[in-house]
């Protein structure tokens, strides 16, 4: 009887469980912590959402800690009139550092390729604006630089600003404002996987008419490959899209004619669910899509 009882208890046990697991799946709490009683005993469920996040959180700190370090350690040079300055090579070389830590470190999470499209995306500007900043080139004499490089070996993935006779450097002002941008986009990301607020619900809507066809799908490309398109029905909403960048087709059809608008058209913004609101509107008489404060905004 002893037996009968404990694999009837077990049975219950695994009935709940199960139960429960369904329930964290269908409707997920909105802190996605469910705590489920088993006679005495409490057990806890975590969503994978939840974990992801959690995992997220940790991973972007480290990134954010590397990069401290790597900054300090960037070598202060003379520049123009003497003011402190940095070798621009070595301030190229610490944001690619960053933007590859930082994307391998939410690939390895998995399930959040829209973020990393657009941490790639955001720190590709970061370097082009290094790159059009007029910079100025002081000569550097070649026993000084082997001396230098021998002295601080940069770190993997540094370029050797002074390995030539000549170095471009970049004002520690200029230098500093970059800078602190690569460090705002792993905050971002950082803060967002710590409030657990990785996914949002995205409604698209159109003008002067809705039931437009609006496809989207994360501007990263997954293996070589861009993802599967999802597709919404404006004015309506789907839920639990990953924050990130995205590309967008929307179409809308008047008898024969169909009138496209994409995220290359002219005058459209991106589709960014990181910085920019979570409501999007397509406006087929101006030909472009744009994000909006709320539903009421996108009206003809």
């Amino acid at each position: 009887m002893k037996t009968d009882r404990f694999s009837s208890a077990s049975t219950r046990a695994a009935a709940v469980l199960l139960a429960a697991s369904l329930l964290l799946v269908a409707a997920p709490p909105a802190d996605g912590q469910l705590t489920v009683r088993l006679g005495r005993a409490t057990v806890s469920f975590e969503s994978p959402s939840k974990r992801r996040a959690k995992e997220l959180a940790q991973e972007t700190k480290a990134v954010q800690q590397r990069f401290d370090t790597n900054r300090r350690a960037l070598r202060i040079v003379s520049g123009p009139d003497d003011r402190p300055a940095y070798a621009r090579q070595e301030v190229a070389g610490l944001i690619t550092l960053t933007g590859k830590d930082l994307g391998q470190a939410i690939e390895r999470i998995g399930e959040l390729e829209p973020l990393r499209a657009w941490s790639d995306e955001t720190l590709r500007r970061i370097q082009q604006e290094l790159a059009a900043t007029v910079g100025h080139t002081v000569p550097v004499p070649r026993s000084a630089a082997v001396t230098a490089s021998l002295r601080w070996p940069p770190q993997p993935g540094f370029a050797r600003a002074n390995a030539a006779p000549q170095s471009a450097t970049i004002t520690a002002e200029r230098t500093n404002g970059l800078l602190d941008q690569v460090s705002e986009v792993v905050g971002r990301i950082f803060f967002l996987a710590e409030k657990d607020d990785l996914e949002v619900k995205l409604w698209v809507g159109s003008t002067p008419a809705p039931q437009a066809t609006f496809r989207f799908w994360s501007k990263g490309k997954v293996g070589g490959t861009e993802s599967t398109p999802v597709i919404i029905r404006t004015n309506s909403k789907r839920d639990h899209v990953v924050r990130g960048l995205y590309s967008y087709r929307a179409a809308l059809t008047k008898g024969q004619l169909t009138q496209l608008v994409q995220y290359t058209t002219p005058g459209s913004e991106r589709l960014d669910l990181v910085n920019e609101s979570s409501f999007f509107c397509c406006r087929f008489n101006e030909l472009y899509c744009h994000h909006v404060d709320n539903e009421k905004e996108c009206r003809p």
